[in-house]
């Protein structure tokens, strides 16, 4: 399908990009984050992304019949002890890693922009439903919540986003365009 020097080209420019955007990544953590209005900035958005995610949780909750009240970072169906949902719960370093991929990988432009717009999206409310999915297991097998909470929403989260980087892949990338250009 693709000769040796087209796969070679296309790995290379994934793995600068690559090398390039965790470059990025770290000089942001280390020292742009340190300046006053970006760290004001970031931890803006770290506070509203957690507040919106709470809100549609507990919209959620409330559509499906529980009583829930928000404490802060805290949601929780009356009745039960709550979820606490607080930086790591945003997954903001697997959403780093799915963005990552996508600019990393060889495509158009315009299709990483309205994909990553769609896969944040999907990202976010899989987070909802992760929030939900905790909330509902602390209120009714509350033993069950650290297993939940640890593995089998995060194996979920993750194998979703494996299937995004699939399709990505196999629809949108250089090699899906390399496919459509030789199959015409």
């Amino acid at each position: 399908m693709f000769s040796d020097k087209i796969k070679l080209k296309l790995v290379s420019k994934f793995l600068i990009n690559a090398a390039i955007l965790v470059a990025a990544w770290f000089v942001f953590y280390k020292l742009v984050r340190n300046v006053w209005f970006v760290d004001y900035l970031y931890e803006e958005g770290i506070y509203w992304l957690t507040r919106i995610q709470i809100i549609f949780s507990k919209f959620f909750l409330n559509i499906i019949g529980y009583t829930v009240e928000v404490y802060g970072k805290t949601i929780k169906i009356v009745g039960s002890y709550g979820v606490h949902v607080d930086r790591g719960c945003l997954g903001r370093n697997t959403l780093g890693l799915f963005v990552g991929f996508i600019l990393a990988f060889p495509g158009k432009f315009k299709n990483k922009i309205w994909f990553l717009a769609m896969g944040i999206v999907i990202f976010i409310f899989l987070n909802v439903m992760r929030i939900l999915g905790l909330a509902i297991t602390d209120n009714c097998c509350r033993e069950q919540l650290d297993f939940n909470h640890h593995f089998l929403f995060k194996i979920i989260v993750y194998v979703v986003i494996f299937f995004l980087w699939a399709w990505w892949i196999k629809k949108y990338s250089a090699i899906a365009e390399k496919n459509k250009s030789t199959n015409l």
